[in-house]
């Protein structure tokens, strides 16, 4: 009876294992028609799909580099990392004996956006980088619902930075903008505080004869001389 009831949680627990492995295994489409973009979500409009093959195929003929969106309706609870690996995988990118592909990847249904990188191109294309791309060239777009923009922007930066990578002159125009950040104000914003700034100094000046830059500059000289202080006897303690 023994043997029936181990035997018995032995199979629970493979059929539970091989289940959860079936269910979160990444479904990749095939790819289909030009490798460079597979627009599965129908995002890109036709005039975008034909100038980033453009790009693709010049980047690819110069380089050997292959540039990939992929854009999928769902990740099927897939995480985007795994998904964008096996897609990658899947498709082949790089050249013959360098791993120097570039697969962009994003999930419709899921607003997720990825970015998986060849290790050979890691150097150029490193986390922090690829990081900043999404951050500037992405996300601010699809934070305004255009999605097809945001897609074809982002191919274009990548674009350009394998170009630079490789020596290849050739550069596309592409938006940046400093996410979370309103460059335009945050200058208005420093012209006011300076302007405030100097309309203080002259107040004090005019009407009470510089009291209080001057008390301002001794308290500053008491926390140099303080900190001074401290540091010596720090150092003649060790």
């Amino acid at each position: 009876m023994k043997k029936v009831h181990l035997l018995f949680i032995l199979f629970f627990c493979a059929a539970t294992i091989l289940t959860s492995n079936h269910s979160y295994a990444a479904s990749v489409p095939e790819p289909a028609g030009n490798i460079y973009v597979q627009d599965f979500a129908n995002i890109l409009t036709s005039k975008q799909k034909n100038d980033l093959i453009k790009l693709g195929t010049f980047m690819d003929k110069e380089s050997e580099v292959q540039i990939v969106v992929l854009t999928v309706d769902s990740l099927e609870n897939v995480p985007v990392e795994e998904y964008a690996t096996a897609a990658f995988e899947k498709y082949e990118l790089g050249s013959g004996n360098e791993n120097n592909g570039v697969l962009m990847l994003f999930a419709l249904s899921d607003r997720k956006i990825y970015i998986e990188v060849g290790s050979d191109l890691k150097d150029k294309l490193n986390d922090k980088v690829v990081g900043k791309i999404i951050d500037t060239h992405a996300l601010p777009y699809l934070e305004e619902g255009e999605l097809s923009q945001a897609i074809s922007n982002t191919y274009k930066k990548l674009f350009n930075e394998v170009a630079d990578e490789y020596g290849i002159k050739k550069q596309v125009k592409t938006e940046s903008f400093e996410y979370g950040y309103d460059e335009g104000k945050s200058r208005l914003l420093m012209i006011i505080y300076i302007f405030i700034f100097l309309g203080i100094i002259y107040l004090d000046y005019r009407f009470l004869k510089s009291a209080i830059i001057l008390t301002i500059l001794r308290m500053i000289a008491v926390i140099i001389r303080t900190l001074w202080k401290l540091t010596r006897k720090l150092r003649s303690k060790m």
